[in-house]
């Protein structure tokens, strides 16, 4: 009995070292696997994480905790619910966990590093039950990020080469273009594009050409041009083929087409050795070309511009050239536009161009060409006779311009303001319309008009003239520079004890070859050259140096009157530019006096009175020249701030003969004196004229009878020092008298 429960333990002994060995083995067997698995796992896949059910045991490689560390998440349980869970806070307990991470195999998750880096990973999973019976889940991802940007980006590609395709498809077989080719076959040449280009062309039901053919529909005076580009790329001795060339249709009318082609070296087919383009573009051409004729209009007349009008004029000289009819061109200017515009606005002035434009465009006639060449000219070429029907046409044309100027809707002062001139030029066999436009653009400026006309015409005598103008223009920018430009003054007498009292400065320019320019014909080319503002301020400086030297070598004071141009009132700061040349010279302002014209005041009337107040301010005298000739002379004297009234030359030089000037003059002088203003009559040329202005109670005279205007020195030694030594004989005498009491 005993032997027998010895051998039964021995064989459980031996039985559970059995088994125990066989468990060892295969704890280690399995261990083995699990190793070989993951690394199986790591090399196949980027990321890998296993769980069981209830999510009390979760693992994640180390690729994958690095990453979700990076990107701020803790690798734990509720990382798991995140990828495979439809919503993390509603997933309660692991079998739906579970059951949907393996139902949902091959579902992607995203992430976001903390650096701005962003991927997917797309997730692969499968669970097996464990000997414990619980259920593990083993998820193993793979980073597809580049993966889908690879993918976008070839579907973007492959799409835009689509897109690409269908486009050259379309324009080949339904557009007036096609793909083109040129084959050569022994010595023959052949143009292939597409079917309908070949049917417009007139060959049917073929996409081939030969080159003879396509040349006998080319226009006759451009197929040796195309035939000459064409053989110079088949040959080779170019690379690249582009000509334009007017081709017949089937309709038996021309369209422009285009053919661009290259030598395309890589190419294995012979065909495709020499492929490019053809194209239609009659349209295109006529647009552009309508678009080049809309750059020659002016855009708000309509009218030809000066461009427009020289290569239309250049075409209607060539269409009558033999006809044997007199052609003319007649340049017109509208005077003082630009002024306009700078008082009134761009809208006012635009609607008096348009007017003008209709006026000029219905006189001339629907023949003649009329153009808008500059901001106040116009030019018209027509046929025509004689200067007696140029003439004609040309007051037919100032009448309408003078009736808009009274136009009730326009400023009353546009009829002050705006005038109209023209000149012209007959054709007389120039070909050349920019030397028949100069010529009749020289007519006009020249100024010299026979009495009662208003348009002169081209001849020797103007051609001589205008020389001297061109001088001007190309020399009165340097004139400054040069020391050229000089001050004469003309004195001012005291009507009652004939002393100096003032002087008028005057400018002059003395040109080095022509001697002396007077101002009428130098001043208004400065204001067109736009520096008669630096001219203005030079005269204002000059003259407040020189009263100041008078005054230094012991002279009376007396005042100095400088004329402001309206360039000068309007467009510049000209109460800083006197108060630079009051502390320049250091003249006392008292001695300063500045005249403007009652016209030029009347222009802008509320900036007119603030000006002269801030010169009143500085102590400076204001002056009203050509006082009596302008349009509303009660009406700036009560609101302008001037001290003294000049009395045109027009009313003296008629007071000895003219009642009417006569009584004129007394009811100026008369109003002056009433305003406690001083009058000063200018122009007086005769003793008669002195009495008779004395006896009507003026004040200051000033004309040819004392002077003409002179050099500073001329005044000094006339005026200022015998002015002086009567003032030392009256000193001495007196104190004479009073040594004698």
């Amino acid at each position: 009995m005993e032997i027998a429960l010895l051998i039964l333990s021995g064989f459980l002994l031996v039985g559970f070292a059995a088994s125990s060995a066989a468990a060892f083995l295969g704890l280690k067997c399995a261990k083995a696997e699990r190793l070989r698995f993951d690394e199986l796992a790591e090399s196949v896949f980027d990321y890998k994480m296993d769980w069981t059910e209830d999510l009390s045991e979760v693992a994640f490689g180390e690729n994958l905790k690095k990453l979700l560390l990076s990107c701020g998440i803790t690798p734990d349980k509720k990382y798991i619910q995140s990828v495979f869970g439809n919503d993390i806070e509603g997933v309660e307990g692991g079998i739906s966990l579970c059951v949907n991470a393996v139902r949902r195999s091959g579902v992607i998750s995203e992430y976001y590093s903390t650096v701005g880096v962003s991927g997917l990973i797309h997730w692969k999973s499968v669970s097996v039950t464990l000997p414990n019976g619980k259920t593990k889940v083993y998820s193993l991802g793979r980073d597809i990020s580049d993966e889908i940007v690879s993918r976008k980006v070839t579907e973007q590609l492959r799409q835009q080469l689509m897109d690409e395709f269908e486009y050259i498809s379309t324009a080949s077989s339904n557009a007036d273009a096609g793909i083109l080719a040129f084959v050569t076959e022994g010595n023959t040449i052949y143009l292939k594009t597409s079917a309908r280009i070949c049917a417009l062309l007139g060959f049917e039901n073929t996409d081939t050409i030969h080159l003879d053919q396509f040349l006998a529909i080319v226009k006759k005076e451009d197929v040796l041009l195309v035939q000459r580009q064409i053989n110079r790329f088949i040959s080779g001795e170019s690379d690249t083929l582009y000509v334009e060339a007017p081709v017949k249709t089937a309709l038996g009318i021309y369209h422009t087409f285009t053919l661009e082609c290259k030598y395309n070296k890589g190419a294995i087919d012979y065909q495709h050795l020499r492929t490019g383009m053809i194209f239609d573009i009659t349209v295109s051409r006529i647009n552009r070309e309508e678009a080049f004729k809309d750059t020659q209009r002016d855009p708000i007349t309509g009218l030809y511009n000066r461009n427009g009008f020289m290569i239309e004029g250049e075409e209607y000289l060539s269409r009558l050239k033999g006809s044997g009819q007199k052609i003319i061109l007649i340049c017109i200017q509208v005077v003082k536009l630009r002024k306009i515009s700078m008082l009134f606005g761009i809208e006012v002035t635009d609607t008096m161009s348009k007017l003008y434009a209709e006026t000029l465009t219905r006189v001339a006639g629907e023949n003649a060409v009329v153009g808008k060449v500059g901001v106040e000219d116009y030019a018209l070429m027509t046929c025509c006779e004689s200067e007696e029907e140029a003439e004609s046409l040309s007051r037919r044309i100032s009448i309408v311009v003078e009736n808009f100027c009274n136009n009730e809707t326009l400023p009353s002062v546009l009829k002050e303001q705006s005038g109209f001139i023209a000149g012209a030029c007959f054709h007389n066999g120039t070909d050349d319309i920019s030397v028949l436009y100069n010529k009749a653009s020289v007519t006009l400026f020249s100024g010299i008009r026979k009495p009662g006309k208003i348009c002169s015409f081209f001849d020797e005598k103007i051609e001589k003239a205008v020389s001297g103008r061109d001088i001007v223009e190309h020399e009165i920018g340097e004139a400054l520079k040069l020391g050229e430009l000089e001050l004469y003054y003309q004195p001012k007498i005291s009507i009652k004890t004939g002393e100096i009292v003032g002087a008028e400065a005057l400018m002059r320019w003395n040109h080095k070859t022509q001697g002396l320019i007077m101002p009428n014909e130098f001043i208004h080319v400065a204001e067109e050259m736009g520096i008669i503002t630096k001219i203005d301020e030079w005269g204002m400086l000059q003259a407040c140096i020189q009263n100041k030297l008078w005054q230094e070598k012991g002279y009376d004071p007396i005042k100095i009157s400088v004329n402001m141009s309206q360039a000068q009132l309007y467009q510049t700061d000209v109460v800083a530019s006197v108060t630079n040349a009051l502390n320049e010279s250091g003249v006392d302002p008292a001695c300063l006096e500045v005249e403007l014209t009652e016209t030029m005041a009347m222009i802008d009337i509320e900036r007119t009175i603030s000006i002269l107040d801030s010169l009143k301010d500085l102590g400076v005298s204001i002056s009203m020249d050509d006082f009596g000739t302008g349009y509303s002379s009660l009406s700036s004297l009560k609101i302008l701030p001037i001290d003294l009234i000049k009395i045109d030359r027009s009313l003296v030089y008629d007071i000895e003969t003219n009642r009417t000037a006569r009584c004129i003059t007394k009811a100026i002088v008369d109003l002056g004196k009433a305003m406690d203003l001083t009058v000063l009559a200018e122009g007086v040329e005769t003793e008669h004229q002195k009495e008779l202005l004395d006896e009507l109670g003026c004040d200051i005279i000033q004309g040819y009878l004392y002077s003409k205007p002179q050099p500073a020195a001329v005044i000094e030694r006339m005026f200022l020092i015998p002015a002086a030594e009567r003032k030392k004989e009256r000193e001495r005498q007196k104190q004479k008298e009073m040594s004698q009491v």
